[in-house]
């Protein structure tokens, strides 16, 4: 983990006359999974929304030294890759089609798509389980299925920076931690990723570091063993126990006030 993918100086960002972030001063290293935490309303999505060129911000946001907004769109597209939230898809596409979405920054919308193009589907299909999946549908998924065909949407797209919104919060345990591993190995292979996550046990026997924000702000920011309980506390506002998983992690559990 070297070097430095995003920075932030006195990054400012809102909807209207509503601020939610505030004047944030973070670095987030390439090479690594950094775990983004914090309460509901802390200001992860929006943070997010702004590392992918979808947020008006103030102050300085640059992704490997160049202003974020700088960018032309194109080749931000082959930059960084972005898995939203909800992913449900009105339109009955089929899930093939939908993944090769993600090869539009590599051949432009009108360019028909060649042997690479191909390879990149059926190879981002099967690195997260869904090439059984390829001829169904869009609109007839599971929750869980359109999720996994988010991230291969965005694995086909071959950023070297990948951003992910609630990536787990459709999928079962074992499949959530499938797709953690994946994100792990993404970052051994010197991808960055960023994934915001709600459920830290999930992630954090695979992240590198975390970042925390409270009502905008920085609240902590560290390598994943510095994250303890009074990190927790003053993140969430709660007292937290941590216990051991079978695997031998530290795990932590909010104690009721």
């Amino acid at each position: 983990m070297t070097g430095v993918c995003f920075r932030m100086t006195g990054l400012t960002s809102g909807y209207g006359a509503h601020a939610v972030l505030r004047g944030l001063d973070v670095a987030i290293p390439s090479g690594a999974l950094t775990t983004l935490l914090g309460p509901n309303g802390s200001g992860k999505s929006t943070l997010l929304r702004a590392l992918a060129g979808l947020q008006p911000y103030g102050g300085t946001l640059t992704l490997d030294g160049r202003e974020v907004w700088g960018i032309p769109r194109g080749e931000f597209g082959r930059l960084v890759g972005v898995v939203p939230q909800n992913f449900r898809p009105v339109y009955p596409f089929s899930v093939w089609e939908v993944i090769g979405m993600g090869r539009l920054p590599h051949r432009g919308p009108l360019a028909r798509m060649n042997q690479e193009d191909e390879e990149a589907i059926v190879g981002a299909a099967r690195r997260v389980g869904v090439e059984g999946l390829l001829g169904r549908s869009v609109t007839t998924l599971s929750g869980g299925e359109a999720q996994r065909v988010a991230l291969a949407c965005v694995l086909a797209q071959d950023t070297p920076a990948l951003l992910l919104d609630e990536p787990t919060s459709a999928l079962d345990p074992n499949q959530a931690a499938r797709v953690f591993a994946l994100l792990h190995e993404l970052a051994r292979e010197g991808r960055t990723v960023v994934a915001v996550v709600h459920d830290i046990n999930t992630s954090l026997p695979f992240s590198d570091g975390y970042l925390a924000l409270r009502e905008g702000a920085l609240s902590s920011q560290g390598p994943i063993a510095a994250l303890n309980g009074g990190v927790l506390q003053a993140l969430y506002g709660t007292s937290f126990q941590s216990y051991r998983s079978e695997r031998g992690d530290v795990m932590w559990r909010a104690l009721a006030k």
